[in-house]
């Protein structure tokens, strides 16, 4: 076999993936933007701060790096208002809207496998 045999089906943004599945889970890998997206999920905006307490333990440098990147991505939505103090909220953008589904499927799935293997703690 060649190598064009072996070549991806398709490139965006200068990355190469062999299907879609791949695309997705790079869309959203790493600690904090799976985390990121769920609490937009549950909150049409949200403020950068209340991101931060949401996520409780992640730093100033993963939180705004994650955020960047799920915004270079389409995901999200980074809305700034023009007032004094500075006001900036972040929402899922149409491309993200179509991640609610398979978060909801995620949580779904974390409580049934939470009441099937949870263990009390004695």
């Amino acid at each position: 076999m060649d190598a064009a045999t072996f070549a991806p089906p398709f490139s965006i943004a200068d990355r190469s993936y062999f299907c879609p599945v791949q695309l997705t889970v790079e869309a959203i890998a790493g600690k904090w933007k799976p985390m990121i997206v769920w609490h937009l999920v549950l909150h049409d905006k949200m403020r950068y701060g209340e991101i931060k307490l949401s996520l409780r333990t992640v730093t100033h440098k993963m939180l705004t790096q994650s955020l960047r990147e799920l915004e270079a991505d389409g995901l999200l939505i980074r809305t700034v208002h023009e007032v004094v103090p500075p006001k900036v909220e972040y929402a899922l953008s149409e491309a993200g809207q179509r991640l609610r589904g398979i978060f909801v499927a995620m949580k779904e799935f974390g409580d049934a496998y939470l009441a099937i293997e949870a263990t009390s703690v004695s």
